[in-house]
């Protein structure tokens, strides 16, 4: 049996050390993404200081279609906007919850739009072919630039966007809960016409 000269660790227990670190970090990542989304937070995100702004006016690809999508292409409806990663529990339990939004919604001027940060566009059709047929609008950002203008602080986190543009309401993360709330701001904005 094999010592480590620097621990006093045989071989064997070394072995296993690492086994429970590299677990350990594999349950941190599964879990981070209830915590802290990948990209970085940042304190000049807060709800307090994001709420009220105009959205910044960004393009993402469509998928299950062509071409591009301009946030500011929706200006005049009002808009969910969330940012979803295949990777993230959370958001496999969300997005087809708010796609049955979407449905709902519809014809009422309101926009939900689902916009993966999944680096392979792969992983994100791979995710999406569970469901089969989608009503809201699919995007992807592999590259993370919208994600790093809106700066999600979980995953998933969704922004209400009114008529105008502007951020109405973020919500960081996903509850159940929110949903019904997210819902009434929604046909609230888009009631006052």
């Amino acid at each position: 049996m094999r010592t480590n000269v620097l621990s006093g660790i045989d071989s064997r227990g070394l072995a296993l050390g690492l086994r429970a670190l590299s677990l350990a970090a594999a349950v941190a990542a599964l879990s981070a993404c209830g915590g802290a989304a990948r990209p970085a937070p940042s304190s000049a995100n807060d709800e307090s200081s994001f709420v009220g702004r105009l959205a910044p006016d960004t393009e993402f690809a469509v998928l299950r279609g062509t071409g591009t999508l301009r946030l500011s292409s929706l200006r005049g409806k009002v808009v969910l906007l969330d940012f979803w990663a295949s990777w993230c529990a959370p958001c496999q339990e969300e997005l087809p919850l708010l796609d049955d939004m979407a449905v709902r919604l519809k014809g009422k001027d309101i926009e939900v739009v689902g916009v993966s940060i999944d680096e392979s566009q792969a992983d994100a059709e791979q995710f999406l072919t569970r469901k089969g047929a989608w009503s809201l609008t699919l995007g992807q950002d592999p590259e993370q630039k919208i994600a790093n203008e809106f700066k999600p602080p979980k995953m998933p986190t969704s922004y209400v966007i009114d008529r105008q543009g502007v951020v109405r309401q973020m919500n960081a993360g996903f509850e159940r809960s929110d949903l019904e709330k997210i819902e009434a701001q929604l046909l609230d904005l888009a009631a006052a016409k």
